[in-house]
Formats: structure tokens, C-alpha cells, sequence
């Protein structure tokens, strides 16, 4: 059996988890707190941190479907991890910050690479 894309899949659920359990105590929480930031600040970023969570969410679930035989799906999936890949590898230099403050983006290089892998190397 083919094992790029379920292995793509896996590790999209996995960082989905982490996104939603790390990001949420780390992220999320404290800005939900942060009666500082004007309220369409903070609403709208933590809005937008929850269509990330949903995003990753069915960024895995194309990918388990490709592994279970879409191609299409497949293709949708790999081209999310490729996207968010390179928006988190091109903002840290952008922004002058630090990967080390903004490591996200190298998180889903593997899961685009072994999605591509899946789709056209195996």
C-alpha cells in the first residue's frame, strides 16, 4: 500500500491538534482575555484563529481522502499544506522576526512533500 498520503493525513491531524490544544493555551486564550486590543481586533483575530483550526482540520480530511483513492482530494489537500507552508516560511523574513518565534510554516514542508509524493512519486 501507498503510505505518502495517509502519512500526509496523520501528520495533518497531528498538527491540527496541536494548532487547537497549544495554540489555543498559548494563543487564543490569552488573546480572548486581552481586554486591551479594540474588540474588532481581537474578535477578528481570534475568529480568524478559529478558520485556521478548521482549515487544518479539512486539510487532513482531503488528505485522508486522497489516501483512501481522490486524487482530486489529494490535490486539494497538498496544495493547502503547500500554501500554508510557504505563507509560514515567507512571513517570519517579511515580518524581521525570528523562525523561532514563527516556526509554523516548516511544520507543514513535510506534509506538502509527502502529499505531492503520494500524488505524483508513488
Amino acid at each position: 500500500m501507498q503510505w505518502a498520503l495517509p502519512a500526509a493525513s496523520l501528520l495533518a491531524a497531528l498538527w491540527t491538534g496541536v494548532h487547537a490544544i497549544i495554540g489555543g493555551r498559548e494563543c487564543a486564550a490569552p488573546l480572548a482575555r486581552d481586554r486591551q486590543l479594540p474588540d474588532a481586533v481581537r474578535e477578528t483575530t481570534l475568529l480568524c484563529w478559529h478558520l485556521v483550526t478548521g482549515c487544518l482540520g479539512l486539510m487532513a480530511v482531503f488528505l485522508f481522502a486522497g489516501a483512501r483513492g481522490s486524487a482530486e482530494m489529494a490535490l486539494a489537500g497538498t496544495s493547502m499544506a503547500a500554501v500554508i507552508a510557504a505563507t509560514g516560511l515567507l512571513m517570519p523574513p517579511l515580518r524581521r522576526v525570528k523562525y523561532g518565534l514563527l516556526p509554523q510554516g516548516w511544520l507543514f514542508v513535510p506534509v506538502a512533500a509527502l502529499g505531492a509524493w503520494g500524488l505524483w512519486g508513488g
